[in-house]
């Protein structure tokens, strides 16, 4: 008996065995999912918000640093200015203060001579209120002509 080669185009009944159901996946999204892509996209808003605080408050600062800077560079310069005059005042204030040029100015600009001791008068404060003064040169002479001119008016009369 011969036999017939086996057909590999023919399928066999097969009558036992399981075959699985056609299963298609499809994605869809659960409430889990959802909060979750709710958490990401808060915390990358919070991070971006941040890091845009961040920046405009290094931005605030240096702006208030510059300025800052400003004012203490004009502070500064009018610093030196009051020095450089406060040094001109004072060496001349120290040209004019020193004896020889208040004495020339006194008699140069002024006009004022040197006091005389016949000009000063001392006074004592003792017992008694008593105030001594010198006689100068030229009041002795003038006090000499009027004894003279007295006693010379006293001859002519009879």
């Amino acid at each position: 008996m011969t036999q017939a080669a086996y057909d590999l185009n023919t399928k066999p009944k097969s009558y036992g065995q399981y075959h699985a159901p056609r299963v298609r996946v499809v994605r869809g999204r659960s409430r889990l999912d959802k909060l979750r892509q709710t958490v990401a996209a808060l915390r990358t808003v919070l991070v971006a918000a941040l890091i845009l605080g961040l920046v405009v408050s290094l931005l605030y600062s240096q702006a208030i640093i510059t300025e800052l800077s400003g004012e203490i560079e004009s502070a500064r310069q009018e610093l030196t200015q009051e020095q450089s005059t406060y040094d001109y005042l004072s060496g001349r204030m120290d040209t004019i203060t020193s004896s020889n040029n208040i004495q020339e100015i006194a008699e140069g600009q002024l006009g004022l001579v040197e006091a005389d001791a016949s000009q000063v008068t001392y006074i004592t404060m003792e017992d008694e209120s008593l105030i001594v003064r010198t006689e100068s040169d030229l009041s002795k002479l003038l006090s000499g002509v009027r004894t003279a001119a007295l006693s010379l008016i006293g001859n002519f009369d009879p």
